[in-house]
């Protein structure tokens, strides 16, 4: 691990962090710029009609949001280059070790999988661990999986009622333990032999540590390109932002791959059933009562990305209104709070906003058609407006690509993770309005459903028209402002383009051949 961390900080550097720095502040600078010229031609010189007023608040806010959350990916990428590895450089200690309860959750999986994985946790849980298999599955016949428990020793759990979902059957089995450590391993994800010694080991060091998360890493990338896209996303969050927030103190938990300090859970109820992502409103709770999660990045659980885009799509919305739903308690609670820091409370603040993207990501995609009928942004000028948005945008994007590029992620995953989360506005647009109207639906997990109609992807497909036709348009007008939008309006295109893939049959994966099971 050490020797890991050493390399990495090596290969990144100090230049890469003071570049990013100076172009993170930069880009705030333009922000201003763009903003106070559309204020003084509004308010002072009183040019343009009401659907430029709206447009123009419209697209600075979007600005002013993604403007934020670039502030706070650049600061957990700072962190993570200068001070993560000081946070986690010492932190496991050969020996140190507490009993632990493994809890692994089922709902309505496939029963090879299920069994496959289950002797592999088995396999390397170790001597100290007791497997807990919840199974709130509905369907199907559990004989085979009862079976297997009862030969290897685990214990097997059903409910009749799944009060509380994933959440409820966790604190089910919670309030009858008596030991120190409770890892959470979803049924998806494999575990080294080294996974719970490690870990546990860190939590028995320090008693205020909370939980300690390790990456999820996914092993059948090779089955699709929305698997990769998946893995892209992983890279960003677990190398970037999540190395980040471990220093920062706002780390939270992501459900699967974490063992919990059962004091800190019982110090606030258990986990939390009243939201459809309890890991993140149980970390929440913890950082209300001062604990604090640790991240250990070092790849010790291998799982599978979502291969469907219904499975893709049940994920993301499950993270979507799920945190969006916290949104009230953190403002509460963390914003409000004297307890934390500015720099926490700013951090909290992008994690809870951040998934409403899509109303934002929506405003851009539509600013090169809008040019087509005369509405755009209020400026004093074109050129004050391209000086105040180009440069801006400029600079995000190259120290966003080499944020990456510096934690050696491949260029394609670059590509992956600017189209990702304009792939899925809508999505995003769509969860946001189901949280305003407080209306759910059930629980699904990300293995579950296939293919889904093309007509589910008509705004991307009816984007994906006009752009072109814009940039044309445009292109003809014959001046450096229409040359710069029509650019604009291709390169969003290019982004756009996956969505032809994304939908496709997954291929079989490597990791499910027999000689890779056999192996297990």
């Amino acid at each position: 691990m050490t020797a890991y961390l050493e390399a990495q900080g090596d290969n990144l550097g100090r230049r890469t962090v003071i570049f990013v720095n100076i172009m993170s502040i930069l880009s705030i600078v333009f922000i201003i710029i763009g903003i106070a010229s559309a204020l003084y031609s509004a308010l002072v010189l009183k040019n343009g009609t009401t659907f430029d007023y709206i447009f123009t608040a419209w697209f600075w806010i979007a600005s002013v949001f993604f403007g934020i959350q670039s502030i706070t990916y650049f600061l957990s990428f700072h962190r993570s280059v200068t001070d993560y590895t000081d946070t986690i450089h010492d932190s496991y200690v050969p020996g140190l070790r507490g009993k632990v309860a493994v809890l692994v959750p089922i709902f309505n999986e496939e029963e090879e999988m299920v069994i496959t994985n289950l002797v592999a946790i088995y396999s390397n849980a170790g001597e100290d661990s007791d497997i807990y298999v919840l199974d709130d599955s509905t369907r199907g016949d559990s004989a085979p999986i009862i079976d297997l428990c009862r030969k290897l020793g685990m214990k097997y759990i059903h409910r009749e009622n799944r009060n509380g979902y994933k959440a409820g059957a966790l604190n089910n089995v919670l309030k009858t333990l008596e030991v120190p450590y409770v890892a959470v391993i979803d049924i998806d994800q494999t575990p080294a032999p080294d996974f719970l010694r490690e870990t546990t080991a860190v939590l028995a060091k320090d008693p205020k540590i909370g939980f300690i998360q390790v990456p999820q890493v996914y092993s059948n990338i090779d089955s699709s390109i929305l698997a990769e896209i998946a893995q892209a996303q992983q890279f960003i969050f677990y190398d970037i932002l999540t190395e980040g927030k471990s220093v920062a103190g706002t780390l939270f938990s992501c459900g699967t791959n974490v063992v919990y300090n059962l004091d800190a859970l019982k110090s606030v109820g258990y986990f939390d059933e009243n939201n459809i992502v309890e890991d993140i409103a149980t970390s929440v709770n913890m950082a209300i009562n001062g604990w604090t999660g640790v991240y250990y990045n070092k790849k010790l659980v291998f799982g599978r990305a979502p291969v469907t885009m219904q499975g893709y799509i049940n994920q993301q919305w499950r993270w979507m209104y799920g945190s969006l739903s916290l949104m009230p308690k953190i403002v509460k609670k963390i914003l409000l709070s004297r307890k934390f820091s500015p720099k926490q409370k700013l951090d909290w603040f992008a994690t809870s906003t951040w998934y409403i993207f899509g109303w934002f990501y929506l405003i851009f995609l539509l600013s090169p058609i809008l040019e087509i009928v005369g509405i755009r942004v209020l400026t004093i000028n074109s050129l004050l407006y391209l000086l105040a948005w180009l440069p801006y945008t400029i600079l995000l994007m190259t120290t966003f690509t080499l944020s990456q590029v510096s934690k050696k992620a491949p260029l394609r995953f670059v590509f992956y993770n600017m189209a990702a989360n304009l792939l899925i506005f809508p999505l995003s647009i769509s969860t946001s309005i189901s949280v305003l109207l407080k209306k759910s639906k059930p629980f699904t997990t990300a293995r579950t459903g296939g293919n889904i109609p093309l007509y589910r992807f008509w705004p991307q497909f009816t984007i994906l028209i006009l752009l072109p036709l814009a940039a044309i348009y445009l292109i003809l007008q014959h001046n450096t402002f229409s040359y710069i939008t029509a650019f604009w309006a291709f390169f969003q295109f290019t982004l756009l383009m996956p969505v032809f893939w994304l939908n496709k049959t997954p291929r079989a994966s490597s990791m499910d051949d027999p000689a890779f099971k056999n192996s297990m």
